[in-house]
């Protein structure tokens, strides 16, 4: 009979250990489906399509140039081709190619996006690709929620016991939409799935909620940030285009394309200025 104490001792330390072993196991082995993630987003794409052939106009060229994102330097091209619309207005018609971006996105997207006092989270995008028109996004957020121990503390100097572990699924969509003279990314929808024992307490407790939001705010940032601003080449600055639409456009199987639509001035001045580039180039000259 003086063992009974002990033998209960243990017993209820195995049953906390079975209830601790199942929790880790909940969230150890609860997965995200990627499938399932975007087909729980409520923005659909249009099928929408396009190749490099499209835009070649009745003059072709094509541009080489770079976007700078997180310190680092991404090349894409611009295919493009004029045309004849009115005696005094040239038609407009490009395709930005992504494709390089897409391929170092999942790099640039990743990492801390919250480091806070009481909450850390960190992003991993796993796979970036068009569809029709729309740009997907689908990875994973480990979120850790902590005791702040001092509000007024920067960061995670202030942080206390962690509470919660978890990783949440999450998908995105996008869309190009050209504003001005410059191409933004807005998102279209977002879905966050929760998994396991823990998914369930971070919706109980509104964490999903924050993390939705912060992940909402860090997009919006991210898009301000990184506007793609197309420029003619120098030689050809004269023939600047008025953008007036465009959006994505999928190359390929899941390529990031962008397409550009626009009109150009060929009125007196612009020739001028054509003429006067000719001249400096030994391309025209008045005989002696």
């Amino acid at each position: 009979m003086k063992q009974q104490p002990s033998v209960q001792k243990s017993r209820t330390n195995i049953a906390a250990s079975c209830v601790f072993a199942s929790s880790f196991f909940l969230v150890s082995c609860a997965t995200t489906d990627p499938e399932m993630l975007k087909a729980e987003l409520n923005a659909q794409p249009a099928q929408l399509s396009a190749s490099v052939n499209d835009y070649a106009g009745d003059v072709r060229f094509d541009i080489t140039d770079k976007i700078e994102a997180r310190g680092k330097s991404l090349p894409y091209t611009l295919n493009a081709g004029f045309s004849s619309v009115t005696p005094t207005r040239l038609g407009f018609r490009g395709l930005l190619d992504l494709r390089e971006f897409q391929t170092r996105a999942p790099d640039l997207l990743s990492g801390p996006i919250e480091e806070g006092c009481s909450l850390n989270v960190i992003a991993n995008l796993d796979e970036t690709n068009a569809t029709g028109d729309l740009i997907a996004l689908v990875g994973t957020v480990d979120v850790e929620l902590y005791r702040c121990r001092r509000e007024e503390a920067d960061g995670a100097s202030g942080r206390g016991a962690r509470l919660i572990s978890t990783t949440i699924g999450i998908a995105a969509a996008a869309r190009a939409n050209v504003r001005g003279q410059c191409v933004h990314f807005d998102l279209a929808d977002v879905v966050l799935q929760p998994t396991g024992f823990l998914g369930g307490v971070a919706n109980l407790f509104g964490l999903t909620e924050r993390v939705e939001e912060i992940v909402l705010n860090k997009a919006e940032e991210f898009s301000e940030a990184n506007v793609i601003c197309p420029k003619m080449p120098p030689e050809l600055s004269s023939l600047e285009p008025i953008l007036q639409g465009g959006g994505t456009r999928e190359i390929g199987d899941g390529g990031i394309g962008v397409a550009l639509s626009g009109s150009i001035d060929t009125s007196a001045e612009t020739m001028m200025d054509l003429l006067a580039l000719m001249q400096s180039r030994g391309i025209v000259g008045v005989e002696e």
